[in-house]
């Protein structure tokens, strides 16, 4: 365990990884929801509606965590993975069903602009590359554990069981989310009317071109993971999720030494020679590894670099940037991976093409930033 990290910070991580436990574990039966409503045309939707209406909650989210706190929008935000379970089961249509993914998104619309902003506030700035990593690996594990658990309630306990259980974990995570202080600044003026802190736009580019892999890769690999015999459906995201859990730490203190460009240079190569061993189909355990190792590169060091960019009274703001970034990126790789599937049902070659160009797109940014930062100063 990290020394000096304050206690708070723990109970906040812990908090976090019960709320992204939350609606993870649903992730991998959704698709088997949807064609059991005759919906399989729709499989690449499934992300992208919920990653819509976060990203319209996005910069709302900024808002409310600058002015009214960043514990209303870490509640706020749970409380929507609450409704969302309870209201699945409930799903008969097609259009039901994407109305309650599209009023689930909000959850991940609000919460994480209120963990990573609370965590920018009492972690001091020399040492947030390496908060952020210990912050991955608690919201990590509650993924990695929803992807794991997921097929498992069902057999126990059925659809229903599962929905159930999402919203349990959501009570949880509220629960815990009371107990924290309030670390907002307080400020006698008038809140800005400003939604965007657009200073913050260097990572949030990156974020993006990070994110496109990503949403492909939901979309794609629980049919293409069957495809090639095995019957945990969420087996690559399981095993990309624990590599990147096994380096956070690591690359958030490497981030804190070289820069945050540097960091994510780093993780943005070991993303795309993983997506181009899944081009050719081959090494498909060492492709999950290899892609995780470079999510833990990728993510403290972004969430670190607009912590930079930002002062404590911007700082909801400039998260959300990222977080903006983050849906567009997934909506573009998920209606992207539906698209090229549509024409082709086994063209999951040209998928994972198209996600290594991605990647490449940010190795080239990121470099470039890194290069212009030892000029000009770290960013």
């Amino acid at each position: 365990m990290a020394k000096n990290l304050p206690g708070n910070f723990w109970l906040m991580s812990i908090g976090s990884m019960l709320f992204f436990l939350s609606f993870n574990i649903i992730l991998p039966e959704l698709p088997d929801v949807l064609k059991k409503l005759n919906g399989e045309a729709y499989l690449g939707y499934i992300l992208p509606a919920f990653a819509f209406s976060a990203l319209l909650a996005r910069p709302l989210s900024g808002w409310v965590t600058d002015y009214l706190g960043r514990k209303k929008a870490m509640i706020g935000g749970a409380l929507f993975c609450v409704i969302a379970g309870l209201l699945y089961p409930w799903a008969q249509t097609i259009g039901l069903f994407f109305l309650i993914r599209f009023i689930h998104g909000f959850s991940t619309g609000f919460s994480p602009t209120g963990f990573t902003a609370f965590t920018a506030d009492i972690v001091p700035e020399a040492r947030r590359g390496e908060a952020f990593g210990w912050q991955g690996i608690f919201s990590n594990s509650g993924t990695a554990a929803g992807y794991a658990l997921g097929a498992s309630i069902v057999m126990w306990w059925g659809q229903n069981g599962l929905f159930l259980s999402s919203s349990i974990m959501g009570i949880l995570a509220i629960a815990i989310f009371f107990l924290l202080p309030e670390t907002k600044p307080l400020r006698p003026s008038a809140p800005s009317r400003k939604l965007f802190y657009w200073k913050a736009w260097p990572p949030a580019l990156l974020m993006l071109l990070v994110c496109i892999p990503l949403g492909a890769l939901l979309t794609a690999m629980p049919d293409f993971t069957k495809q090639l015999g095995y019957d945990n459906k969420g087996i690559f995201l399981t095993v990309y999720i624990s590599s990147s859990l096994l380096v956070r730490v690591f690359s958030g203190k490497l981030s804190d030494r070289l820069g945050s460009a540097a960091g994510i240079a780093i993780g943005s190569a070991f993303q795309m020679v993983a997506l181009l061993l899944l081009f050719y189909q081959s090494a498909f355990f060492l492709a999950a590894i290899l892609y995780g190792v470079g999510q833990g590169f990728n993510a403290p060091s972004l969430f670190a670099w607009a912590g930079k960019l930002s002062t404590a009274e911007t700082r909801g703001r400039a998260l959300s940037m990222l977080f903006m970034a983050l849906e567009i990126g997934v909506i573009i790789g998920g209606v992207g991976t539906g698209w090229i599937l549509n024409l082709s049902k086994n063209s999951y070659h040209l998928v994972f093409g198209f996600c290594a160009i991605a990647s490449l797109m940010a190795l080239a940014f990121s470099g470039a930033q890194h290069k212009k930062a030892r000029f000009n100063g770290p960013s």
